[in-house]
């Protein structure tokens, strides 16, 4: 359910991506970086602001920069927050430059080239990134590593990239006369041999900054990433050894628990999920910006009332136009449905233009279970009008209109059901679709003795049985009781299509229906529908043909089943008429007593 949020997880953790530097830094910067890579973003944010502020050099502005630049390129895909983001990187990284006449610093350029990748511009980012090089003689260790860093930060729709001269430039390194060998260059390589799907490179990358590695946060980072490279190329068992060898490392590196909830999210392990996602803000902080990312993938994980609980603490503290949404969706979901609608219809009359297909169908949720059917099948609408993939909102409207007993709209939104399934392959009709869709058309030719949709509800059932008779023989696990269960539907398929032809004056239509059942029906499980059967055919017999004693043979094969049966007793087994009294004789001192009627005709 929520396609919206899962690019999140996707790239949850990318703000940990090392980001010390060798141009001198305070105290103060080189803890907010730390912070950075451990996902403390509310500590890191606070100090570099501060530092930026009251020491406004060229170096603390493209900090604060960088830091904004790291949180955007970890937001979700078509999130307005990637926007802001950006103008705030963009802002520092300007007055940078602006504070900086003699170009002594020039990492802000580099950050804004940044800033342009994150916007799509390629060719721009490419160009103010050539400059810099040209300026510094690609002699310069902090602007090959960091410019080869942002070419590989934004990888989203929209977003611009370069793997390839990321690996370039960190390879440029190697071939200055002073350098250093630093376990951040590695783990650079290693990103851009990711976006490129080169798993065995990305491996030898991050092997080599673990080599390099002088403390355990890094450890635990390389050990992270090439969890991620085991999980790109489905090799679970890989990625949870990584993982664990990356929390043996330091226990502390959140980003590695966030990693472990995404790995357990996707194997439907909601449990162990939530647990990582508990340590992830364990070792993290509860600071509004973290808050915001655990609610998102809480809500993935179908944590609902610890989104709800986290919610309450960032209320009026960040402005995200998701988060009334995923209120509203997480309290429908907790069976809240008054307040669900509330938030809601807030959400939707706030931001009329930025409305989901989910939205809807929650909405229809909340009102069905409220009882206001209008308002619910309204909302259902809506949702599959706009596209709806995941959830099927014809079959809610066909089951509230069934217990409205307005059966042929019933009838006809099951219909449209069957249509919106037979467009998706994960989810093609079934003979239960058929079935509950026939049966709604019974129901209508039933109430309102309307027989004009006989055709279509005697085709809906043979779709049914013809799709449980395929069922069964095209699958070999079956169990037998699964087996039966299918036969059953198979067996009642002509038994259906008879009542649906029973309200004709014309007798002779459903009569072959009941005849192809009696041939497939099992005495000892059909008894009643059998006894239904015959009882038709011995009246066809009686009314039509005029056949009594055929009619009567009818009558006795019901009596063969049900000894008790009244009907088939009374017509084969009439009670002896009564004896009239004779001339003179005295008459019946009962007060008001009348001779007996005579017997039925048989």
């Amino acid at each position: 359910m929520r396609v919206k949020f899962k690019s999140l997880i996707l790239v949850a953790g990318m703000l940990a991506l090392g980001a010390t530097s060798s141009f001198a830094q305070s105290p103060e910067v080189t803890g907010a970086l730390k912070a950075l890579e451990a996902d403390r973003l509310g500590s890191a944010r606070e100090a570099l602001e501060k530092a930026a502020t009251s020491s406004p050099s060229a170096e603390n502005q493209f900090y604060l920069g960088y830091y904004y630049l790291r949180l955007a390129s970890a937001e979700d895909e078509g999130s307005v927050k990637i926007a802001e983001y950006l103008d705030k990187a963009k802002a520092a990284f300007d007055k940078g430059v602006a504070d900086d006449a003699k170009s002594k610093f020039p990492l802000n350029k580099v950050g804004q080239a940044g800033v342009l990748l994150g916007q799509g511009k390629l060719a721009e980012a490419t160009a103010l990134i050539d400059q810099v090089l040209a300026d510094t003689k690609s002699r310069d260790e902090d602007v090959l590593w960091r410019a080869a860093e942002v070419y590989t930060l934004f990888t989203k729709k929209g977003q611009a990239n370069d793997p390839g001269k990321a690996i370039t430039l960190i390879d440029q390194i190697a071939g200055l006369k002073k350098k250093k060998d630093r376990p951040e260059y590695q783990i650079v390589k290693g990103d851009a041999y990711l976006i490129k799907n080169e798993g065995g490179p990305a491996i030898s990358a991050y092997e080599e900054a673990l080599r390099l590695q002088q403390d355990t946060q890094m450890a635990a980072l390389a050990y992270t990433r090439m969890g991620r490279v085991w999980k790109r190329g489905k090799n679970y068992s890989s990625t949870q050894t990584s993982y664990n060898d990356a929390i043996k490392a330091d226990e502390k590196f959140a980003p590695v628990y966030w990693e472990f909830a995404e790995l357990w999210l996707f194997a439907g392990n909601y449990k162990n999920a939530a647990e990582n996602l508990d340590k992830y803000i364990q070792y993290s902080e509860e600071s509004p910006d973290v808050i915001l990312r655990y609610v998102k993938f809480a809500f993935l994980a179908q944590q609902y009332q610890k989104v709800v609980d986290a919610l309450a603490k960032i209320e009026g503290k960040v402005n995200d136009p998701d988060l009334p949404r995923i209120k509203g969706w997480s309290l429908t979901e907790l069976g809240q449905y008054e307040q669900g609608a509330q938030n809601l219809e807030t959400l939707l009359k706030s931001n009329p233009k930025k409305v989901y297909a989910d939205d809807y169908r929650y909405l229809g949720i909340d009102y069905r279970e409220l009882k206001q059917d209008s308002l619910a099948i309204m909302n259902f609408e809506k949702a599959a009008a706009a596209g709806d993939t995941v959830f099927n909102n014809y079959e809610e409207i066909a089951k509230i209109r069934q217990a409205q007993k307005r059966y042929l709209d019933a009838a006809k939104a099951y219909d449209q059901s069957i249509a919106w399934k037979d467009k998706r392959p994960d989810k093609r009709p079934t003979y239960a679709d058929f079935y509950r869709k026939g049966i709604a058309y019974y129901q209508h030719i039933s109430s309102a003795k309307d027989t004009t949709v006989v055709p279509e509800a005697v085709e809906s059932f043979a779709r049914m049985g013809t799709m449980a008779d395929s069922t069964v023989k095209a699958n070999t696990q079956l169990t037998p009781e699964q087996k039966e269960s299918l036969q059953g539907f198979v067996v009642m398929t002509p038994l259906w299509q008879a009542r649906s032809n029973r309200l004709f004056t014309d007798r002779a239509k459903a009569l072959p229906y009941y005849e192809q059942y009696i041939a497939v029906a099992d005495t000892a499980k059909n008894q009643k529908e059998l006894i239904e059967a015959y009882q038709y055919q011995a009246y066809y017999e009686f009314l039509v043909t005029k056949d009594n004693d055929k009619g009567k043979d009818y009558m006795r094969k019901i009596l063969a089943l049900d000894p008790e049966n009244a009907e088939a007793n009374r017509i084969l087994n009439p009670p002896a008429p009564a004896v009239a009294p004779k001339k003179g004789a005295a008459k019946p001192k009962t007060a008001g007593a009348k001779a007996s009627s005579a017997p039925a005709k048989n």
